[in-house]
């Protein structure tokens, strides 16, 4: 990768975090959460976004939008947003102005630059979302109180529950993660990743 290019991706991120809206949110008001993630055949990306309201949860019912494209750029540790955002955003289209919260299989806030996918993402859109990693990108591990919680350089970014790794990326808060981690990996995160996988099997 040139180095203009990454001089270039390093310059968005700046831009996008100096547009995050950190607020508390509050999972308990989310009505209509929301879930993507992406998997991969070669070149080819199969983005699902999968929508569901609390009725819908109480039954097991879900709704998704599926979408498949050319997915060319390669994975690079801390541009995963220029990989996986396109075709996320795209997927998400459909449910954009109906969801409450978006849960992003990635980082938010702990990123090296405070510009994790989930952040991206919920800055172009202006919707509140949490990122939600198998593992942890960057930072510490500092314990307080109980809860163990990502720092980078001294500062609070994200916690870690389990196995997994919890941040905001925009419009919502720490105190948000961590309401969101006591519920356990979020159910739909598994779904949206099943989903994605199942279509990558259809369709290649």
């Amino acid at each position: 990768m040139e180095d203009y290019l990454l001089n270039f991706l390093k310059l968005f991120q700046k831009l996008v975090a100096n547009n995050i809206k950190i607020s508390h949110l509050g999972i308990k008001n989310v009505n209509t959460i929301c879930a993507v993630d992406v998997a991969y055949s070669k070149e080819e990306g199969y983005a699902i976004a999968v929508k569901q309201t609390i009725e819908m949860a109480k039954n097991d019912k879900y709704e998704y939008n599926f979408v498949k494209g050319k997915v060319d750029f390669p994975y690079i540790p801390g541009f995963l947003f220029m990989r996986e955002a396109p075709i996320m955003i795209k997927s998400l289209e459909k449910y954009e102005n109906e969801c409450n919260l978006i849960l992003v299989d990635g980082h938010g806030l702990a990123h090296p630059r405070k510009s994790g996918i989930a952040t991206v993402i919920g800055v172009l859109l202006d919707i509140p979302t949490i990122g939600v990693a198998k593992s942890r990108l960057a930072g510490e591990i500092l314990e307080e109180n109980g809860i163990e919680y990502v720092t980078i350089n001294g500062e609070k970014v994200g916690i870690k529950s389990g196995r997994y790794f919890y941040s905001p990326g925009n419009k919502t808060d720490l105190q948000d993660c961590i309401d969101l981690s006591t519920q356990g990996y979020p159910k739909i995160l598994k779904i949206a990743d099943k989903l994605s996988k199942e279509m990558k099997k259809i369709k290649t």
